[in-house]
């Protein structure tokens, strides 16, 4: 029986009931809360749900498409469902690009919009809008609730709400959406009325995980040799390749979002990357015959170019049931990696010498990054300096190439990622979530672009519990299209492409009361650097480089590893 009865109206039941089932059903701790009206009943329900059941916790911000990818972060480093709670209209669309990447990510959110009742659509009522199949083909079920009516049971509620929450887990697990219709008056009336006939086929929900296929079928004789190469995975997957690439002899070529690219251990190439920029890496690379790949989302494209043209065997193995790769060349196999891991037999394996190549290669580019001050360099020494216990956060676009390519391996910091979409929204908001639930802080590397497409997320970044240490490389625009063809398109490329913008963001800490420092050289960032990760709250470390200057050096880079200069 509920905890919570003395409801005054049917709305308030009605509000209750559903967060009810979202923590007792499907384990949600964690409630984001956006501003409105006619989300009244599920905001009250959730503060007397909160007041009722200590292990649930409130979340609030001005802005709902930050607070959906706060929710985001939540749900990537508590690793349970997580509800955002908005009113009606424009307030839903703002949460469809958390709920893209969530979607693609398999993280499972649960969007909660409230909305008018049906008889006041199409007829000019204020804030209605068609908020069925809003987000179409982004959320892995929709739960389009009529109006509070006693004529439904608490229990036949309960079973509607199962349904649906029953997409957040399993193989396709992934974001849902529950419409809730609210007719007024909103907030209930004097005194209490008796629900408990109501409530009465009320049931308890349960959220079980489904059984996943544990063989690892499909596979031929694993002769090799063999490479393995790691996606994005969780930390135990991360933990179950490593250790097969440990037990076999077999070298691992690491994504920056595998939680093993910033490990320091034997059977992780070091700046993997390199190996496929090099002429003796390439040809190392020829005698791989076998390619082992789990998880996708790779983020190196040489990789990927390598890869596309592998002509031995490759498998990909995911928990999950979609496709990832985008040349279909590989053979998919649904799996629980861990378990998969475990029971591969591998024959003994023939060293390619790729470790020693790979060693060889890292050396040489330390040479290069201290010729001179760079974003490249600033990834270097992010990764040297961050601490153990630190999560790292690398931005979309430029930032986590550069990571990805430049990183330093020494103590397997989590890496979190938002690669099911690649955006560059939310960022920052995700790393404003995910910190809530990590207790060694988080650094968040990210580009001036996307800081500015995430500002008021500095509200929520100036609250933070624990170290946050932003770093922004500002170049004054799309820095990333000085790699891509956009760059030949003369007079267009700025304009269209690059968008220099001329800002920089020491007042917009300012403003939100976020430390603020602007180191202009290695020792200085290391110095800022290593203060702001042992400092409690948020700092706000800018990095001003000229337009271009890293593409630039990434290509002076590539045609000393394609020739024989020494870095």
């Amino acid at each position: 029986m509920l905890k919570h009865t003395g409801f005054t109206h049917i709305n308030e039941a009605w509000a209750y009931v559903l967060m009810d089932r979202l923590h007792r059903g499907h384990g949600v701790q964690d409630v984001c809360i956006a501003p409105g009206s006619r989300s009244a009943p599920l905001v009250l329900a959730a503060a007397r749900y909160s007041r009722d059941h200590s292990d649930v916790a409130l979340h609030s911000h001005f802005d709902e498409r930050g607070l959906a990818f706060y929710a985001l972060g939540l749900a990537k480093s508590a690793r349970r469902p997580v509800a955002i709670v908005t009113t009606s209209g424009t307030a839903v669309a703002n949460l469809h690009p958390a709920l893209v990447e969530a979607f693609e990510d398999h993280r499972p959110l649960i969007a909660i919009s409230a909305d008018r009742p049906e008889e006041l659509h199409g007829c000019g009522a204020n804030q209605a809008i068609n908020q069925r199949g809003i987000f179409a083909t982004h959320v892995r079920g929709e739960l389009r609730l009529p109006s509070p009516d006693p004529s439904w049971s608490a229990g036949r509620l309960g079973r509607e709400l199962d349904g649906v929450l029953s997409r957040l887990r399993g193989v396709d697990a992934g974001p849902v959406h529950i419409n809730v219709p609210f007719r007024e008056p909103l907030y209930g009336a004097p005194g209490q009325q008796d629900f408990s006939a109501w409530l009465a086929d009320l049931e308890d929900g349960s959220h079980g995980n489904p059984a996943r296929a544990l063989e690892p079928a499909g596979l031929g004789g694993l002769a090799g040799p063999l490479l393995l190469v790691a996606g994005r995975l969780e930390a135990e997957e991360a933990d179950a390749v490593l250790a097969l690439g440990q037990r076999c002899g077999i070298p691992i070529v690491a994504d920056i979002g595998s939680q093993l690219r910033l490990l320091h251990d034997p059977a992780v190439l070091e700046g993997p990357d390199l190996l496929f920029a090099s002429p003796r890496g390439l040809a190392a690379l020829e005698g791989v015959e076998q390619v082992l790949q789990f998880g996708g989302r790779l983020t190196g494209k040489r990789l990927n170019q390598w890869l596309s043209a592998f002509d031995g065997q490759r498998w990909l193995i995911s928990r999950h049931s979609s496709y990832l790769d985008p040349e279909h060349r590989a053979v998919a196999i649904q799996a629980d990696i861990p378990a998969f891991c475990r029971k591969l037999v591998v024959s003994p394996q023939t060293d390619l010498g790729l470790t020693s190549i790979a060693r060889e290669l890292s050396a040489r580019v330390d040479g290069f990054l201290v010729e001179s001050f760079s974003e490249l360099a600033a990834a270097r020494i992010i990764s040297e300096e961050i601490p153990p216990a630190m999560a790292l956060l690398p931005g979309n676009s430029l930032s986590i190439r550069l990571m990805d390519l430049f990183a330093r391996a020494r103590f397997g910091n989590a890496c979190v990622t938002n690669r099911g979409a690649s955006g560059i929204d939310g960022l920052l908001a995700t790393a404003c979530g995910f910190i809530q639930r990590y207790a060694g802080g988080v650094t968040l590397l990210l580009g001036d672009l996307s800081l500015l497409h995430d500002l008021n997320s500095l509200a929520l970044a100036a609250r933070s519990p624990r170290p946050l240490v932003i770093v922004v490389l500002n170049n004054d625009g799309g820095g990333i299209f000085n790699l891509l063809p956009a760059k030949e398109q003369g007079e267009w490329f700025e304009t269209l492409f690059q968008l220099p913008h001329g800002l920089n963001f020491q007042y917009a800490a300012v403003q939100f009361g976020v430390r603020y420092a602007c180191p202009a050289s290695a020792p200085a960032l290391r110095a800022e650097y290593v203060e702001a990760c042992a400092r409690q709250g948020c700092t706000l470390i800018e990095l001003r480089f000229a337009p271009g200057h890293s593409a630039e050096l990434l290509q002076e880079l590539s045609r000393r590893l394609r020739g024989d200069d020494a870095c």
